[in-house]
């Protein structure tokens, strides 16, 4: 970007010092923006993640989606908070207490919260969970719907779920089925005769085997063929 200023810019001075208090007044606007928007929100959800950074330093990431009396949505940063002791339904939660305090919002005008699923955020008695809800129910509002992350929950389930007893039939029969051309042949014309909708891209996803959950799919689709 303006390659005949190139010399005009190295002259100008910028110490650490100006860098430093550039940023902090660009901060300053923006929070100061964010808390007159926070301020004619009439009803807001949060999103929650909590996760470790590189010095072993567990951050909490807080987003924010209000809308006002003009029905005009907007989405934000909330805050962002680190955690150097324990992380616990309680530690997360006073972030989340102070952010709402800080950035000019009200307790009974969350309707909804979304969490990463880890025990500390959706546990009911102890967790986040409980203590918004008790928060939002003390400052006159209603329940807010609590929304959890599937993914850590499919990770657990990954780790202790056998998946033999699907998996084994499963490869049997693709392999029955490409064992011998004639197996193969008859297969596809039972499937050309019953007109099954998309029966190409899933004959080529049953017999490429591009992923086990194509394969997966592709058997449940055609479970009564086979």
């Amino acid at each position: 970007m303006c390659p005949e200023k190139v010399n005009l810019l190295k002259t100008v001075s910028m110490p650490a010092n100006t860098v430093a208090r550039r940023v902090e007044n660009i901060v300053e606007n923006i929070s100061s923006q964010l808390f007159d928007k926070n301020g004619h929100v009439e009803w807001f959800s949060l999103a929650l993640y909590e996760s470790t950074d590189v010095s072993d330093t567990a951050q909490v990431l807080i987003y924010i989606r209000g809308v006002d009396k003009s029905y005009e949505v907007h989405e934000e940063l909330l805050d962002m908070y680190s955690i150097h002791g324990t992380t616990t339904g309680r530690d997360i939660f006073k972030g989340v207490e102070m952010a709402i305090n800080q950035k000019n919002l009200r307790w009974k005008n969350l309707k909804c919260i979304t969490t990463d699923g880890g025990k500390n955020t959706s546990g009911k008695d102890k967790g986040v969970v409980a203590l918004v809800s008790k928060a939002v129910e003390n400052d006159g509002g209603s329940k807010p719907l609590f929304l959890h992350c599937i993914i850590h929950q499919q990770s657990l389930c990954g780790k202790c779920l056998d998946m033999s007893e699907v998996l084994k039939p499963v490869i049997a029969t693709v392999n029955f089925i490409r064992s011998f051309g004639l197996n193969h042949r008859q297969f596809i014309e039972e499937i050309e005769e019953n007109d099954l909708p998309y029966h190409t891209a899933l004959i080529l996803v049953l017999f490429q085997l591009t992923s086990l959950d194509c394969l997966f799919l592709a058997c449940f689709l055609f479970h009564f063929n086979l």
